[in-house]
């Protein structure tokens, strides 16, 4: 009873050390973290905003310069081959007010010319569908021209001007006047959203600061222009954005009925608001600055439930600390200690470790369950291995089957081509080439012939492949001293083919085949090069992914997914481990190397293979 006694007060010491020791930090330390995670988080979130807004400040800025020079067009439009003798500076001016046009032609000649000069100005900018001008003639009637090369239906000024509201713009200002977001129903046919810029164009043959207004150039340019520059930059969707220009009108945003209010009052509002969070760029040179607002409930919300989840799981790691520390004794320990000591000798490999069962509570069950589980798992592994072996031999096998054919077709395919167009005494040589090569393909996959042999049947190859294409293909091998060395067999063959199918081919059939073999250490290197049409990185990267996939090899004529280059590589591995296989670089309009890794084996070779001739 004492010892019971004594074994809870010990639980009950172990229990509070471990919270007022462990958790209380940890849980201070938690709540210091995820509030300052808040704080770095609406700190990064400030520098974010204020980049993007300065960004796209500055993108709008350079869109609207090139629109500002576009817009300047009327002070230089020179029609050469009608008004040569007019000044350059002066020529719209003159066609408004009518200069030089007899009042017969009038109407329909300046109408002619404007039009001309709309069309000029529209393809100035692949997203202005619209040019419109407005002024008036000499004798200060109205005039108005507008075109577009999406319609040729214009229904009328007073529908333009309830759009646009041309009607209200300052007639003495010399800068870039822009017109927030509205539609294009004074065109028939043409439904685009668009906002418009638009210049004054003055008489500048009076003096300086009296000048007279001729009228007015509008350009509708796609909104698209603007919402690419909104796409540019990733915002996290809990934000609202704002061009504004100086007088607090909204030029464009992120909420559509905000467009064209006034929103100066509103954005103080926000700013004022504990919950949101204002940014502003500075404005740019033509009076439009970029707002962020942001409410901040929204953009930490998913950070505050994570907040929460971590005091959720902080403190039923607690409560369930203390339950555990309460109701375990120490001899639950030392029977763990020494089955995690036994564990450590079964990660080494030695699954003949026993535990000793003493007891039929639950440690005795686990002991005999962990006794078992060695047991069954020494079974398994074994039978694992066994069967991981007998299935590498059946997968060369079928490798192996699946080389001969393709192989075969190809060079039957190359014998019966050549038949048909030529009748001669070549053929018969074709065909000796070819019966030497299928006798060489007799025997097992783990057939071992040293490199002559490979090199010989090669040749053959490309004997039988110059018989069709009139010798286009020229192949050498630099193997002094290496003929002897014991390779794989039919290791080279579907290379080279490889190599004349994808790299040669495409380029009338005509190029060269080089083979290489290079030491290093106890391996080698077996190279074939080809001055080919090569590959980009993507084919490479294809080509990689198929080599090191598990899916087998995919016969294409049009892309480098090859069953011969697939089953080398696999049976490379199969044979000598996941350290071999082969390897290709490339470069496009330069060639293609394949290299084949193997060990160095030097020896005896079947003598069947050995003498085939």
């Amino acid at each position: 009873m004492k010892r019971h006694l004594q074994n809870i007060t010990l639980f009950q010491k172990f229990a509070v050390t471990i919270i007022l020791l462990g958790l209380m930090p940890m849980l201070i330390l938690t709540f210091f973290i995820s509030n300052k995670m808040i704080r770095d988080y609406r700190s990064a979130l400030e520098i974010q905003y204020e980049h993007a807004a300065f960004y796209m400040g500055s993108s709008i800025e350079t869109m609207l310069s090139s629109y500002n020079t576009i817009s300047q067009m009327p002070y230089s439009y020179n029609d050469e081959p009608v008004r040569g003798d007019f000044r350059k500076y002066d020529n719209l001016r003159q066609i408004i007010h009518g200069d030089h046009y007899t009042e017969k032609e009038l109407e329909s000649e300046r109408k002619s010319e404007m039009t001309s000069f709309l069309r000029y100005v529209e393809g100035a900018d692949r997203d202005v569908i619209a040019a419109h001008f407005i002024g008036e003639d000499a004798k200060g009637a109205p005039v108005d021209f507008h075109y577009s090369t999406y319609s040729a239906y214009f229904k009328g000024e007073e529908l333009f001007e309830t759009e646009t509201g041309c009607g209200g713009i300052d007639k003495g200002s010399n800068q870039l006047i822009l017109i927030p977001k509205h539609g294009t129903p004074y065109f028939g046919n043409l439904d685009e959203q668009v906002f418009t810029v638009a210049r004054n164009y003055f008489d500048n043959r009076g003096t300086i600061g009296d000048v007279a207004w001729v009228g007015t150039l509008l350009l509708d340019v796609r909104i698209k222009r603007l919402e690419q520059i909104f796409r540019s930059v990733k915002y996290s969707g809990a934000e609202e954005i704002y061009i504004v220009k100086d007088s607090g009108e909204c030029f464009f945003s992120s909420l559509n009925e905000k467009i064209g209010m006034n929103i100066r009052d509103y954005l103080q509002k926000a700013g004022r608001q504990e919950e949101r969070l204002v940014l502003s760029a500075s404005e740019n040179k033509y009076g439009l600055s970029v707002v962020v607002v942001m409410d901040t409930g929204t953009a930490f919300s998913s950070l505050r439930t994570q907040q929460r989840l971590m005091y959720l799981i902080l403190a039923v790691s607690i409560l369930a600390l203390i339950i555990c520390s309460v109701f375990f004794s120490r001899k639950l320990v030392d029977p763990i200690r020494d089955m995690m000591e036994q564990m450590e000798q079964v990660e080494t490999g030695n699954f003949d470790i026993r535990l000793p069962v003493r007891r039929s509570d639950e440690i005795g069950i686990l002991s005999a369950r962990f006794n078992q589980m060695s047991e069954t798992l020494k079974k398994y592994i074994d039978q694992y291995y066994g069967a991981q072996i007998r299935q590498k031999e059946a997968e060369l096998t079928a490798l192996r089957s699946q080389i001969y054919p393709h192989f075969l077709y190809n060079t039957l395919e190359i014998i019966r081509m050549t038949a048909m167009e030529n009748s001669d005494n070549k053929v018969s040589e074709m065909i000796e080439a070819l019966s030497v090569q299928i006798h060489y393909l007799i025997g097992t996959a783990q057939d071992m012939v040293p490199l002559r042999e490979e090199l010989r049947i090669v040749k053959k190859y490309i004997y039988l492949l110059n018989c069709r294409i009139s010798g286009k293909v020229h192949l050498s091998a630099s193997v002094e001293g290496l003929q002897d060395i014991l390779v794989p067999k039919l290791i080279l063959q579907p290379i080279v083919e490889n190599a004349y199918v994808h790299g040669l081919k495409p380029k009338n059939g005509n190029g060269r085949i080089s083979i290489e073999v290079q030491l290093s250490g106890d391996d080698m290197e077996l190279s074939v090069m080809d001055n080919g049409i090569g590959m980009d990185q993507q084919e490479l990267k294809k080509i990689g992914e198929l080599l090191n996939g598990n899916d087998p090899g995919i016969k294409n004529e049009y892309n480098w997914q090859s069953v011969g280059m697939k089953n080398i590589h696999d049976r490379l591995r199969y044979l000598y481990g996941e350290g071999y296989g082969i390897q290709v670089t490339s470069h496009p309009g330069v060639g293609t190397i394949v290299c084949a890794r193997m060990p160095v084996i030097r020896g005896e070779s079947d003598d069947e293979n050995d003498n085939c001739r």
